[in-house]
């Protein structure tokens, strides 16, 4: 009597396995593409390669290239401005502030808003700049070894 049993070889499923990746694949896709709200005026901000993490709650002061200031969507005069800033910065004194100026803004205009913020107490008033990332030039591309 032979009792031998006949092994058969490790199969290994592709089908679960291809399963799972689909779903992962579509899971980034969608959640990628998801943005962000932030209020505040639509201006045209200057570009940026190297980009830090930012806050998510945020008051946004925006400059447009017509030189008007907004706090979040409301325009606002600098004095009216200094006003909001420390009115709510007594309600929260961790909120932080973004700045973003049109890039056709002046360096003048930006320094007198800069610097009505640091009269109302904001000490690390943010910068905001456009996400998508400028071409590097050439040199970047080499290496910076020429210097």
């Amino acid at each position: 009597m032979d009792l031998r049993v006949k092994r058969r070889r490790p199969r290994i499923e592709i089908i679960p396995m291809i399963d799972v990746i689909f779903f992962l694949l579509v899971f980034f896709l969608l959640f990628s593409t998801l943005k962000t709200v932030q209020t505040g005026v639509e201006v045209e901000l200057p570009r940026t390669v190297n980009m830090g993490q930012t806050e998510q709650n945020t008051i946004v002061i925006s400059i447009t290239k017509e030189k008007r200031v907004y706090f979040g969507q409301d325009s606002v005069g600098l004095e009216e401005l200094e006003r909001k800033v420390s009115r709510e910065l007594q309600r929260d004194p961790g909120s932080r502030f973004v700045v973003k100026p049109d890039a056709a803004v002046s360096y003048d205009e930006l320094v007198k808003v800069m610097d009505v913020l640091a009269g109302a107490g904001v000490k690390q008033p943010l910068l905001g700049v456009d996400r998508r990332q400028i071409p590097k030039t050439r040199m970047e591309r080499r290496g910076n070894d020429s210097f």
